[in-house]
């Protein structure tokens, strides 16, 4: 609790909130993508080549990529990465822009890539940053308009 301090009791979100029930159907506004909207990554012969592939990259280094965790479902060809993003692009890019509540929405972090069968996958970029800070502001938004791409790109080292 101390290392909550002042934000014990208090909200965390969005100030207007969602309903548990609207989340799978999360849409920040026109034009912008849903959660099927996923980014495929990469497509290997195998679940077992794709992450062969990830494993040896991650091994060698991949340039402002760093390993934060791995999971692997148990009986399922389902393993979910989380990285953290640096460099000139990564996450001290962005996310000064747009985490600026109290207490801070870094719980957003890290991103995440999903293995699933023979194919590399993301949440798309502007869905994910949306539904993690549903309050931004268009305007704030234009202000990290190239943080998606941004993300992919430094993602799609892991998997080529």
């Amino acid at each position: 609790m101390k290392a909550l301090g002042t934000f014990v009791g208090k909200p965390y979100g969005s100030k207007a909130g969602i309903a548990a029930k609207d989340l799978r159907k999360y849409h920040y506004m026109m034009a912008m993508p849903y959660f099927e909207d996923v980014v495929t990554l990469g497509s290997f012969n195998s679940y077992a080549s794709a992450l062969n592939t990830i494993d040896a990259n991650l091994k060698k280094g991949v340039p402002n990529v760093k390993l934060v965790s791995k999971v692997t479902i148990p009986g399922k060809d389902l393993t979910l990465y989380c990285f953290a993003l640096s460099g000139e692009k990564g996450e001290s890019k962005f996310l000064p822009i747009i985490d600026i509540t109290q207490p801070k929405q870094t719980a957003f972090l890290p991103y995440e890539v999903l293995v699933s069968g023979n194919k590399v996958l993301m949440l798309h970029g502007r869905y994910r940053i949306a539904l993690s800070f549903p309050d931004l502001t268009m305007v704030t938004f234009t202000k990290i308009m190239s943080a998606p791409g941004d993300i992919e790109t430094l993602l799609k080292q892991v998997v080529k």
